[in-house]
């Protein structure tokens, strides 16, 4: 068995992850990047399905408002609290887009996730996989896509990784960020889910 594991931060380095893996005594790839956005882990996602098919994939979906931009073949993620290191060329751009990142901005982008991730979800098939949303629900929608089992509570920001670990008792550092009690929470939620839902 294959698990393929992408994300942010709270699924990047030793994560939940780590303990699924354990768990299913299997081999697993870890693409989890911290502070990527969606665009990031959409792209980087079809470029190892190019040429690996896994049993299962894993994905905690990013904040709405984090972008990824292409200068000079290179990616970089950006969010209105910091960046990839951005060349001298797009700090300028950087400096204009924050101040534009408003609730207004957000509502917009949950939007759009809401439909490009129903599209990568159909897009994966038969490919067993499960999402979960790490910090927002989508909110300010207008209807509701047909996902099946294969993501957790997708219009229910108490069902999201953040908020479900917090309503457990979990203590998070100032990024948001469990440790070793909340991720192995986590990792027990998604594995109960797998069976429940019949997933594999």
């Amino acid at each position: 068995m294959l698990l393929y594991a992408n994300g942010d931060s709270h699924t990047a380095s030793w994560s939940y992850i780590d303990v699924i893996g354990e768990n299913f005594g299997t081999e697993f790839v870890n693409q989890a990047i911290g502070g990527c956005s969606n665009t990031s882990i959409i792209r980087r996602t079809r470029d190892y399905l190019k040429h690996t098919t896994p049993d299962l994939i894993i994905i905690g979906w990013s904040t709405w408002e984090r972008e990824e931009w292409q200068y000079n073949n290179k990616f970089y993620n950006v969010n209105s609290s910091g960046h990839d290191a951005l060349p001298t060329q797009l700090q300028d751009q950087y400096k204009q887009w924050v101040p534009n990142q408003t609730q207004k901005t957000l509502n917009t982008k949950c939007k759009h996730w809401h439909t490009k991730i129903f599209e990568f979800h159909q897009e994966l098939g038969s490919i067993p996989h499960v999402f979960f949303n790490c910090m927002y629900n989508f909110f300010n929608t207008k209807y509701e896509y047909p996902w099946g089992k294969c993501f957790i509570g997708p219009y229910d920001n108490d069902q999201s990784y953040y908020h479900w670990l917090k309503a457990q008792g979990c203590e998070a550092d100032e990024w948001y960020h469990y440790k070793a009690d909340g991720h192995k929470l986590w990792a027990s939620r998604i594995l109960n889910y797998i069976k429940d839902n019949h997933i594999l």
